[in-house]
């Protein structure tokens, strides 16, 4: 079944599926985020799940990037990929945890995740979080196209 999750802003329907998938195929993207001073932080994490829900990545609650999600709940998100051409995915959001329950989902499959923790242990204890409404911009730099989408509310 097709996923008919329009943007707001191109009525014609461009599907912002398509751009979540890039993402997900994109896997580690640079998350930005902000701490509880305003300084801008950036790093690699890996991009879970993408889809009509929203854009789902887990992090460990040791880390600052954890405390930083925690204190300001909003992440900027870019990656690139180099398929047909250099595809640029850009997108900033609204964050929250979600849970231990979606962990199962957003490991599965995921080498990513096994290299950067390798045992089970600590694979249980990360934090899991989805990016639930936000918009972003789709690049390609070959075609020249750039588009703009939105998810969520």
């Amino acid at each position: 079944m097709e996923n008919l999750w329009y943007t707001k802003e191109n009525k014609k329907g461009v599907i912002a599926m398509k751009y979540m998938d890039i993402l997900a195929k994109i896997g580690a993207c640079v998350f930005s985020t902000v701490d509880e001073e305003g300084h801008a932080d950036a790093r690699y994490a890996n991009v879970g799940v993408a889809n009509e829900q929203g854009v789902f990545f887990m992090t460990a609650p040791t880390t600052h990037f954890y405390e930083e999600l925690e204190a300001n709940p909003s992440v900027a998100v870019t990656g690139m990929i180099k398929e047909d051409g250099i595809e640029v995915i850009r997108l900033t959001g609204k964050v929250r945890a979600i849970g231990k329950e979606h962990l199962e989902s957003i490991l599965k499959d995921n080498a990513f995740v096994k290299d950067v923790y390798p045992d089970e242990g600590e694979r249980s204890k990360v934090q899991a979080f989805q990016i639930y409404e936000g918009t972003g911009s789709y690049q390609h730099l070959q075609k020249h196209i750039k588009e703009t989408f939105s998810f969520g509310k």
